[in-house]
């Protein structure tokens, strides 16, 4: 089909090329070679009047083929004229052919309408092809375009997956071997690394916070930092509103006040909303500036933040268990409060003392990578506690209904027959959680 389009393209970009003169030149030419051709075979009937046929048709024929309805009425009229002036200089007795004149002209219009009528038609159909190809080229050019993206974006996921969970869970990992130091600048390039690797950082750098100012000097780097004024209008307005601020997001409103390098600042803000450091952020790829990447690395800082506070923290009458789960409690309602991510709290409550070890052990396996799972020391109510972060109503049925048929395979029952009570929450804020978890434990107690 494009082979016919291209050649009837080619036949009607090489009739429009024809000069006018060069037409006119053709039509009289041809015109008067079927007249004199007529007049060497014929010469008392040079234009077939009388019997046979018409001979000379054939020239107003041709040309209303090659040019159309004009250039036919032209030659028609020019073989009419001939034969007038024939018939006034041989015979002026003999009457004009007026049938014949009409079929001459019949032939000859016919045959012009009809070249002009598939001109026009050709012409539509040029017109609708040569959309369409703008058309084709508009979407490969979109459709590569598409293709280079999706191709950079799978090179950029190859090696760091966006996911939340997983994010976490080796932010977890990795801090479990740094022990007890703080804000180190072993820690600091580790978190420094953690925010490179999930938000393509590429110059950046973490400040300690002292006395809630900036530290003088950044404790880990990325790139070519430069060092930053304490007076940068960016990073005041971060501490001042203790949230991520960056020129895209928050800080469109204060643009007349724009004199600073940096593209976005994310204090270190832990569950007791203390401000342990700063990560200035100078230049990163235009793809991961955009508030769905701003949005991970804030989560992660705080929970960075978190593990910090956790490792400085003194140990107390409190268990280490439960001094992560109360720690972890206040992120997640953080969280929750401020990014609306889901969690769920699961409770349960065992009498009998086999049973609830049975229980406790199956549930410690099959715990995920962010769940935290913490239980009471009564050896005659037993009470066990699930944590589970980025778990929602869905996810936290399907834990639950999973675990239920595990426990009915290994103890032959279901899990609601081992317990005393069974409670569950969706968590929204820290505060509801805490009033919560108060109430079952108490509750508890007093049984």
């Amino acid at each position: 089909m494009n082979d016919l389009f291209g050649k009837l393209n080619q036949i009607h970009s090489a009739k429009e090329g024809v000069p006018r003169v060069l037409k006119w030149l053709e039509t009289l030419l041809l015109t008067g070679f079927f007249v004199v051709l007529g007049a060497w075979n014929r010469p008392d009937d040079p234009f077939y009047v009388s019997g046979g046929f018409p001979w000379p048709v054939l020239a107003p024929l041709l040309v209303g083929l090659r040019y159309g309805f004009f250039m036919a009425l032209v030659s028609a009229l020019l073989i009419i004229g001939g034969l007038g002036l024939h018939l006034r200089e041989t015979s002026a007795g003999q009457a004009f052919p007026v049938v014949w004149a009409i079929g001459i002209m019949a032939v000859s219009l016919l045959a012009g309408e009809f070249r002009d009528y598939w001109e026009r038609q050709l012409e539509k159909l040029n017109a609708s092809n040569r959309y369409r190809q703008v058309r084709l080229e508009e979407f490969t050019r979109n459709f590569y375009l598409l293709k280079v993206s999706h191709d950079r974006l799978e090179q950029q996921l190859a090696g760091s997956s966006s996911s939340l969970r997983e994010a976490l869970r080796r932010l977890y990992a990795e801090f479990a071997h740094t022990g007890p130091q703080g804000l180190s600048r072993e820690n600091a390039g580790l978190m420094l690394q953690l925010l490179v690797r999930y938000g393509q950082l590429q110059i950046a750098a973490i400040y300690p916070m002292k006395n809630h100012r900036l530290g003088d000097e950044p404790i880990a780097t990325v790139g070519a930092f430069r060092p930053v004024k304490s007076s940068d209008p960016l990073l005041a307005h971060a501490l001042a509103e203790r949230s991520l601020v960056s020129v895209q997001t928050e800080y469109r409103k204060h643009m007349d006040d724009l004199d600073t390098d940096l593209l976005a600042a994310i204090p270190l803000i832990d569950s007791e909303d203390r401000i342990i450091a700063m990560c200035l952020i100078e230049a990163m790829p235009f793809f991961n500036f955009q508030p769905k990447s701003l949005r991970l690395l804030a989560i992660l800082a705080g929970h960075m933040a978190d593990i910090v506070q956790e490792q400085q923290s003194v140990p107390t009458a409190i268990s280490q268990e439960w001094r992560h789960f109360h720690m972890q409690l206040a992120r997640v309602g953080r969280d929750a409060a401020r990014f609306g991510l889901p969690a769920a709290l699961v409770a349960l409550e065992m009498h009998d003392a086999h049973q609830a070890t049975i229980i406790t052990t199956h549930i410690r396996k099959i715990r995920r990578g962010l769940d935290v799972v913490v239980e009471t020391g009564d050896p005659e109510v037993q009470q066990v506690i699930i944590l589970m972060p980025l778990t929602d109503e869905l996810g936290l049925a399907g834990y639950m209904q999973r675990l239920n048929e595990e426990l009915r395979e290994r103890l032959g029952e279901p899990l609601h027959n081992q317990l005393s009570l069974q409670d569950s929450l969706l968590v929204s804020d820290r505060q509801q959680a805490d009033e919560w978890l108060q109430r079952f434990l108490n509750n508890g107690a007093k049984r």
